[in-house]
């Protein structure tokens, strides 16, 4: 692969966690700068390896310097990332927010590759969003059978709505378990479940125009058959998913679940159940970058039934940006 200058347009957290994909990856990296898209505070530092990693705030950067931008910005930002691409940059969309320009190609790697090379068009590629690719990744082995229905439950975490839900529901969680009453004005967090499109970003939501585009893009020939219901959980990091499959021909399991496991990316679980909370603490300890699925059930032979989760931010955007990053360069 091809030298190039790579700049990581994010916040502090995700920044180091693409770094340490990075790092893993074989991609030869002649330059690399993180852009402040939020300030990281002069207390925060970023390494590749041994290296430090040159930090850029927003107000400052030259994106002619640079050959591709790993963008993990909000909407407001989009003007910045409209900059990149003038610059010369070829942009990678982490969190889609071009997603509704009809020629921007929305991809889950190694479920719609193909449409990479649409990046020409305007130099922009879009990662889908993590619960369509949670999905995708589980239901690929099914890709070329005819499916009646598929309803998927996500339990989305804090920190699929951003770094500051995180630090919500952790205030909020010692402020309580210390007996501290919550302002009444503040919406709860702590030790509660609500519909995600309560306290959530509407972008990231299955009832917005946005996400089904998205969903059009990745997986056209399912879009009418797929449900999303999401539901906001005092978890901190992780998307669980359960998924229920219908369809007029007879689906097998024991032929889906050794598919799963001879797939990349994949870890199926045949006795345990995985948790999100589990799914994190083996990541960390393990260094690995997997989709977890456990508790495969048969209800009859036109039915199935699984449940899934995915680090939102270690597997479904670092990991899953970089592996889209190497299919960007292969493309060039």
């Amino acid at each position: 692969m091809a030298n190039i200058q790579l700049a990581i347009a994010a916040d502090f957290l995700l920044a180091e966690k693409l770094l340490e994909i990075l790092e893993q990856s074989e991609l030869a990296i002649e330059r690399i700068s993180a852009v402040e898209l939020e300030s990281f505070g002069e207390e925060h530092s970023l390494r590749l390896g041994s290296k430090a990693v040159e930090q850029i705030p927003l107000e400052e950067v030259d994106w002619s310097q640079f050959s591709h931008v790993l963008f993990a910005g909000k909407m407001a930002q989009a003007e910045q990332l409209a900059q990149a691409v003038q610059a010369g940059c070829t942009v990678l969309d982490l969190y889609g927010i071009t997603a509704l320009i009809g020629n921007v190609p929305v991809i889950v790697p190694s479920i719609n590759d193909e449409m990479i090379a649409n990046v020409r068009e305007r130099n922009i590629v879009a990662l889908a969003n993590p619960q369509i690719t949670q999905l995708a990744l589980a239901i690929k082995p099914l890709l070329q059978q005819p499916i009646q229905h598929i309803f998927v439950s996500s339990l989305l975490p804090s920190a699929y709505f951003g770094d500051e839900k995180v630090r919500e529901l952790a205030g909020q969680t010692a402020q309580l378990l210390n007996g501290i009453p919550l302002d009444d004005e503040k919406p709860r967090v702590a030790f509660d479940a609500v519909p995600a499109n309560v306290q959530g970003d509407e972008s990231k939501l299955p009832f917005s125009r946005a996400f089904e585009l998205q969903l059009a893009k990745v997986l056209p020939n399912l879009t009418a058959s797929v449900t999303f219901h999401s539901v906001q959980v005092p978890v901190f990091y992780g998307i669980s998913q359960m998924v229920s499959i219908q369809s007029d021909y007879p689906l097998n399991a024991d032929e889906l679940s050794q598919e799963w496991q001879q797939q990349s990316w994949v870890n199926f679980n045949q006795e345990n159940v995985v948790t999100a909370v589990k799914n994190g603490e083996q990541s960390e300890e393990n260094e690995e970058n997997i989709l977890q699925i456990s508790q495969l059930l048969s209800k009859n032979e036109h039915s199935l039934q699984f449940w899934s989760v995915a680090d939102e931010q270690r597997f479904s955007l670092a990991f899953l940006s970089v592996e889209l990053l190497k299919g960007v360069l292969d493309y060039a």
